[in-house]
């Protein structure tokens, strides 16, 4: 994505996203059959996103990536890699099966943990102090299940937001009147990372309450 004038810059006057695609054009040069990519969409424009999803979309080797892009995971990841309190566990599949498959696992959790909790043959005024205590313990178990489980689809909104509006900035980011002046830029850029830094809060928010 570099053409005319463009192409005679020497590396250290390139901007962050045009260093990023310089590195990533090197890298499809190499032809490894293996590529470790740390947040390969960070800096780019939706132009550079695109070519960028093209080719590791057509690359015919492995490729092992973290990104908190959503939706650049879903289009490029056939297998989820999750790790939590020091174990792996792996879903063949894309981003959205894995956050099905995550929900489908919670919901089956809170099915199991309520046939456990009381028999169908007895009635509260039946039960003695200690059964009394704990069916007051799932009750307020099931109701701090439900809070969190309304703070995730609340995440997931917001997140989606974010990740909208940091879109519509990186589109902007690439309109002539404004990469051609430095101050607007640098204020958008500002605003950028600045909803980065709020996308990435809400992520681990989202991830402890899955754990």
């Amino acid at each position: 994505m570099f053409s005319g004038d463009d192409v005679l810059k020497t590396v250290s006057s390139l901007s962050g996203g045009e260093k990023a695609r310089v590195a990533l054009s090197k890298l499809m040069m190499q032809q490894a059959n293996v590529l470790i990519l740390d947040e390969p969409t960070n800096h780019l424009d939706l132009d550079a996103k695109e070519v960028l999803e093209s080719a590791l979309i057509d690359y015919p080797g492995t490729i092992l990536f973290v990104s908190h892009d959503r939706y650049f995971i879903d289009r490029i990841a056939s297998r989820i890699i999750e790790i939590e309190a020091g174990k792996t566990t792996t879903y063949l599949g894309d981003y959205s099966y894995f956050i099905e498959k995550k929900r489908e696992t919670a919901e089956r959790e809170a099915l199991q943990n309520e046939s456990s909790s009381v028999t169908k043959d007895k009635t509260l005024s039946e039960l003695d102090s200690t059964d009394k205590r704990t069916f007051q313990q799932d009750k307020e178990a099931k109701r701090i299940e439900r809070q969190k489980e309304r703070r995730i689809t609340s995440l997931e909104t917001e997140m989606e937001q974010i990740e909208a509006k940091i879109n519509q900035l990186e589109e902007q980011l690439t309109q002539p009147d404004i990469y051609s002046d430095h101050e607007k830029a640098q204020v958008i850029q500002i605003d950028i990372q600045t909803k980065n830094n709020a996308l990435v809060a809400l992520m681990e928010e989202w991830e402890e309450l899955h754990s």
